[in-house]
This record gives C-alpha cells, structure tokens and sequence, in this order.
C-alpha cells in the first residue's frame, strides 16, 4: 500500500512541476511578444501625391494606413494644420486609456546628423506641443529620437513622427 501512496504523491508532484514549467513558458513567450513591434504597414502613397490641397507640398495629416503618425514637409518643424484633427483623436484616445504617449522622430548618421537632430527634435516637440494642448500630460509622454545609419530612411520615413501609446 505504501507503494502505491509513493506513486501517486510522484504523480502529483510531475503535474504541479509540469504546470509550473507551462506557467514559465507562457509568461516568457507573453514578454518576449508584448516587446515585439506590430507588423510593418504597407507602403503609403508619396505624401506629396496623397495630400490635400490645403496642405503644404510634401506634407500630410497622420494616414488612414497609421492614424498615428504625423508627415512634416521636407526640412520643416512646422506641424501641418491637417493634423491638429488626428492629433486631438489621438489625444483624446490617450486620455480615455489612462496610459502614456510615446512620440518617436528618426534621424540620419552622417554629415548633416547635427541638424537632422536638431529638426527631429524641433518635430517632437511640435508634436508634444499639440498633445499638451489637447490635455495629455508632459509627464505622460516619453519622446525617443532614433538614429539611423546613412541612406536607411526614405524621405517620407525621415519625415515622420510617430505617435504610439505606451
């Protein structure tokens, strides 16, 4: 009899572990996806194509393919006045979930790198600007400027902000 005590007390024991190695492979497949970005979206259209008319050439509100992004006109800080609208959606949608905003500008390596910065920044901070105008906290957002090496980025791509919620 003690025999068959010994068997099943090792029986639960191999399912308690065997539920614990579940839990741990699950929990480390949920961080190492939750730390994955989402997959790429396709290829917009040329921004200086799909733009309205009231916006400037080159230029163009956040996009139906990613609403949170905002294209700036090439060498220019100033935010298009088509994308106060998105931007306030943005915002709002931000506000309702309670969590933080990331806004995130690419800038090239490279023989203009100090002045790729520097309008990467003046970007950010156009677009941290309007946020803060519709309610989101500075303390809310983390802005990240990204470096990228030479020749990576397409124009509209290095033209970019993105907005994501955190």
């Amino acid at each position: 009899m003690s025999e068959q005590k010994r068997r099943q007390g090792n029986s639960s024991r191999t399912v308690v572990i065997a539920a614990i190695v579940l839990l741990l492979v699950v929990a480390i497949a949920g961080i190492v996806l939750a730390g994955r970005s989402p997959p790429a979206a396709p290829e917009a259209a040329p921004a200086s194509t799909a733009a309205p008319a009231s916006t400037p050439t080159g230029a163009s509100a956040p996009t139906a393919i990613n609403p949170n992004e905002v294209v700036f006109a090439g060498g220019s800080e100033k935010l298009p006045a088509s994308a106060a609208a998105s931007i306030a959606r943005f915002a709002e949608a931000a506000t309702s979930g309670g969590g933080g905003v990331r806004i995130s500008a690419r800038f090239l390596t490279g023989e203009n790198k100090a002045r790729d910065l520097e309008l990467a920044k003046a970007r950010t901070g156009a677009v941290r600007q309007a946020l803060q105008a519709d309610g989101i906290a500075a303390e809310k957002m983390q802005v990240e400027l990204v470096e990228m090496p030479a020749g990576s980025l397409s124009e509209p791509d290095s033209n970019r902000v993105d907005l994501t919620l955190r």
